[in-house]
């Protein structure tokens, strides 16, 4: 076999893949890039902070926290932050101030962290204790995904809060729990949605 043979051949091999390997980029699925509006976010945070007098800096960090969440998971930013400043007053509960945990997380025997002491329901109490927003964000994360009765809500879009939080409230007709007994707990995470603007969030740049 020739040298020239060989290199005719090895071009028309090259010319063949070649458009193969672009239309498998083309329908490669693009992993979103987490491009907030800064201002945006400071805005947010700002209003949060005027209510409830946490530190704006903080709140920022959740919400970016939240959103790097979304983007890798799947799980909705907005409806997080709802629920944590529904949660925590808005970072200033008694609990996050002492343990740095937003969403009332309890420490139950399969939690190997650090935890928090708390009178809570007419006894003390052990909650777990987080060292970064990041921890508190992660971990309330994991355990939506280790409990069967939230999978309903990790199904749904991103986009979908009002889907996300009927997945995470009780259903009696499939003997779920849920995230919190009040029957009116997801509308007042819509209604802190709608107070704060975090529908905003929803937006990249």
């Amino acid at each position: 076999m020739s040298a020239s043979y060989t290199f005719i051949r090895s071009l028309v091999i090259a010319a063949f893949l070649l458009p193969l390997s672009t239309l498998q980029a083309q329908k490669a699925p693009k992993k979103p890039v987490l491009r907030l509006d800064t201002a945006l976010v400071k805005s947010v945070a700002r209003m949060v902070s005027d209510s409830f007098g946490a530190p704006a800096g903080l709140v920022e960090t959740f919400i970016l926290e939240a959103k790097r969440l979304e983007v890798n998971e799947g799980i909705p930013a907005t409806a997080f932050i709802g629920i944590a400043i529904l949660e925590s007053s808005g970072f200033t509960s008694y609990l996050y101030q002492n343990a740095r945990n937003p969403f009332g997380m309890r420490a139950t025997k399969i939690w190997k962290g650090p935890t928090f002491i708390m009178f809570h329901e007419g006894a003390d109490a052990p909650f777990r204790k987080y060292e970064s927003p990041a921890g508190a964000v992660r971990d309330f994360a994991k355990f939506l995904r280790s409990r069967r009765w939230f999978h309903d809500a990790l199904l749904c879009p991103t986009s979908d809060v009002d889907c996300f939080l009927t997945g995470m409230s009780a259903n009696k007709q499939k003997d779920e729990p849920g995230y919190a007994r009040d029957p009116e707990w997801p509308n007042k995470v819509k209604r802190v949605i709608r107070t704060y603007g975090l529908e905003a969030l929803m937006r990249y740049e």
